[in-house]
């Protein structure tokens, strides 16, 4: 829990700015300035009181496990969009009289307990706490959230709300997690323009197939077979096509192939989808490119060994989160990315899978108490003025990567078209681990991985169901 000396620190922090806005009278020169900057904002109205939402200093703590513990906007900007969010969060909080800011309240291990404990017993502070799968699959099944649908004070159809959160949150009709962003690009395909170029490939023809929408399971093939290569003639490959994570890749192998390993019917109930058709094309599919064209691990190897294999240049792709430009920002080679290809059975779109946090309000709090705080949090997150146009959240990314085209064409297509990943809310399933590692690694078909776990697998989703 935040200490009640942060609630003091915040507190006498904030005071000055807390002032009713609906007639602007008692502002510092500072937050004239402000209104006189966003001008253009339209402010809010309570239908209500038919004035300007006033939340009369009240303090909601946005609370996540990684942000400063004296408040997210109280830092150093740390780059000009940052510096701009910042100014206009300030403008908001004196606008509409609140005190909310992001502040980590623990460290990612406690953090579960913490978002538990609260969402159990209450407490005098105002939350919305952002989650993980790990609090998520345990919150839902244990009704620690509140019923955000039953929240009618705002607009559940604004594009701001992430429409996966709320596929992914809902249960028997009512959702419990909201994302005010849309969700994060996830996982894709990095490939390596050397070993492309080596093997007769150029690059640039990926993002053109992906464009035509002809970049599928079998152009993927052709390149994998392209640069597996022997350039020695020794008998022993020298270059290989990929080397993966086995769940980076069977999660959207399946996913591309209009399928998923855990499903969610029209009510809202789990049930498991591994038998399905699709789903074992997509395992044998994954199973046969892994043999035929994965680098094998080397003898004595970590678990990780296939990052290194990629970055130092001997395999041409692998499959993996976008997130991960971090780690090859300085490789040698020049590199792309691209979303997965297409199977043969999927809906002919590409997508990524939606992996993000979720923001959650305690169901321990009553009706207005949730509305005020689910309210100020809506306002909060209204979008910065510049950066609200269809392609601004592009500008973080083109430094991060090395076309153009892979944040345009690419990232683009995975913000339009996220899916949940359902096999995460199932407790005890372990990210259908089971039936990935023996697949992939060859050691059951599809079929045996999915009667050989079906019994248990059916017992932990009616568990979940009832």
């Amino acid at each position: 829990m935040v200490k009640r000396a942060l609630k003091i620190v915040l507190f006498i922090g904030f005071a000055a700015l807390f002032v009713s806005c609906g007639n602007k009278k008692n502002l510092t020169e500072e937050e004239k300035a402000l209104f006189k900057e966003y001008k253009s904002v339209k402010l809010e109205k309570d239908p209500n009181t038919k004035k300007v939402y006033d939340f009369e200093g009240m303090e909601i703590i946005v609370a996540d496990w990684w942000s400063p513990s004296d408040g997210l906007d109280n830092a150093e900007p740390v780059n000009p969009v940052d510096e701009d969010t910042k100014k206009f969060h300030k403008f908001l909080k004196v606008a509409y009289n609140v005190d909310i800011d992001t502040y980590g309240i623990g460290g990612w291990g406690a953090h579960p307990q913490t978002v538990a404990n609260f969402c159990t017993t209450g407490g005098d502070e105002n939350y919305v706490f952002i989650i993980d799968n790990r609090s998520l699959t345990t919150g839902m099944k244990g009704n620690l959230f509140y019923d955000l649908s039953s929240i009618t004070s705002i607009d559940w159809s604004n594009p701001k709300w992430d429409k996966a959160t709320t596929d992914l949150t809902t249960k028997d009709g009512r959702f419990y997690g909201m994302r005010p962003m849309a969700s994060e690009p996830r996982g894709g395909v990095f490939f390596n323009k050397r070993l492309l170029k080596e093997a007769g490939i150029d690059p640039e023809t990926i993002y053109d197939l992906q464009k035509e929408s002809k970049w599928t399971w079998e152009t993927f093939e052709e390149m994998l077979k392209k640069t597996t290569r022997d350039l020695d003639n020794d008998g022993a490959f020298d270059t290989y096509g990929m080397a993966n994570l086995s769940t980076e890749f069977c999660y959207l192998a399946a996913m591309s192939n209009g399928t998923s390993y855990i499903g969610k019917d029209s009510n809202g109930k789990y049930f498991n989808n591994i038998g399905n058709d699709k789903t074992l094309e997509a395992l044998s599919w994954a199973a046969r490119m892994k043999q035929a064209y994965e680098k094998p691990q080397p003898e004595g190897a970590n678990w990780d060994w296939m990052y290194a294999a990629f970055i130092n240049g001997e395999v041409a792709f692998q499959v993996d989160q976008q997130y991960r430009v971090g780690n090859i920002a300085d490789m040698q080679d020049d590199w792309g990315f691209v979303c997965f290809p297409l199977g043969p059975n999927g809906d002919g779109k590409y997508a990524t899978l939606a992996q993000d946090n979720i923001y959650v309000i305690p169901a321990c709090y009553d009706k207005e108490r949730a509305e005020k705080i689910a309210k100020a949090f809506d306002l909060y997150t209204t979008e910065v003025p510049g950066y609200d146009d269809d392609s601004s959240w592009k500008e973080d990314y083109y430094s991060r990567f090395r076309d153009e085209r892979a944040v345009d064409e690419t990232l683009q297509l995975m913000r339009d078209n996220p899916k949940p990943r359902f096999d995460t809310m199932i407790i005890g399933i372990n990210q259908v681990g089971e039936v990935i590692w023996n697949v992939y690694g060859g050691g059951q078909t599809p079929q045996e991985a999915y009667e050989a776990t079906k019994n248990h697998y059916q017992g932990l989703i009616d568990e979940m169901n009832n």
